[in-house]
C-alpha cells in the first residue's frame, strides 16, 4: 500500500498517466465516469474490462466514505481502475521503484498530518489520485483468503487517506490509520483487514514474554 509524496499527479488522471509511496501494502464503458454521491464527487477512469464489474461499487464505496468523513460537495477524487503494467510503471516514474504494487495515492492537497475539518479548501478542489491495479489485488485477495470486493474496499479506504494526510511512515502514524481504517471499513460492512496480522503480534508477543 503506497502513497505518493509529491503533491498531485501531474496532469490529473484525465490528461493521461502516459504523458507524464513505502511498500505494502483507454476507453471503457467505466471511462470519465462521475458520481455525485454524498455531494463528494467521484472521477472514475477504467481501462481494463476486468474492473466491469465493480464499477459501481467503487462509486458508492467512495460515495459512502465521503459522507462518513464529511467531504464537502464541491470537492472531487479521481480513480484509475488499471493493471500492474500501469502501476508498475507508475510506481517506476514516481518512486523508483520497478515493481507492480496494490495501490497508490497521488495527494493534491498538502497536509502535513491527517486532515482536520476546517483544513479542506472552500471552493472547488481535488483530493487527488488513486491508482488501483486489478492483478495484485487478486493475487492478494486470494492468497489471503479475502473476498476480493471487501479488499477493494480496503484498498479505497486506505488510499482516500492517504490523500487526506494519513500515512504509515512510523509505528504510531501506522496505527492512527489502522485505526481509522478498520473503523471505516466496519461502516462499511467489512471486517477488519489487519486482524490476523494483529492475532500474530500478539501471540509472538506471548511467546517472547515466555
Amino acid at each position: 500500500m503506497n502513497n505518493v509524496s509529491a503533491v498531485g499527479l501531474p496532469g490529473g488522471l484525465s490528461g493521461g498517466l502516459s504523458t507524464g509511496q513505502d511498500d505494502p501494502e483507454p476507453d471503457s464503458p467505466g471511462a470519465g465516469a462521475r458520481a455525485d454521491l454524498a455531494g463528494f464527487e467521484t472521477d472514475i477512469q477504467c481501462d481494463d474490462t476486468r474492473w466491469h464489474p465493480y464499477l459501481d461499487m467503487v462509486e458508492m464505496r467512495l460515495g459512502a466514505l465521503a459522507h462518513m468523513l464529511a467531504l464537502p460537495a464541491h470537492g472531487e477524487v479521481s480513480v484509475k481502475l488499471t493493471d500492474d503494467t500501469q502501476i508498475e510503471a507508475l510506481n517506476t516514474r514516481f518512486r523508483g521503484k520497478a515493481a507492480a504494487t496494490n495501490v497508490l495515492s497521488f495527494p493534491a492537497q498538502d497536509f502535513a498530518a491527517p486532515m482536520a475539518p476546517n483544513a479542506l479548501p472552500e471552493t472547488p478542489f481535488s483530493l487527488g489520485d488513486i491508482v488501483l491495479a486489478f492483478d495484485t489485488l487478486a493475487r492478494e485477495a486470494e492468497s489471503a483468503d479475502k473476498d476480493f470486493a471487501d479488499h477493494l474496499a480496503h484498498l479505497l479506504v486506505h488510499g482516500l487517506l492517504h490523500l487526506l494526510g494519513y500515512d504509515h511512515q512510523s509505528d504510531a502514524a501506522a496505527t492512527q490509520m489502522e485505526t481509522k481504517e478498520t473503523a471505516l471499513l466496519a461502516k462499511l460492512g467489512v471486517g477488519d483487514p489487519y486482524a490476523a496480522a494483529h492475532a500474530d503480534a500478539d501471540k509472538a508477543d506471548r511467546k517472547g514474554a515466555q
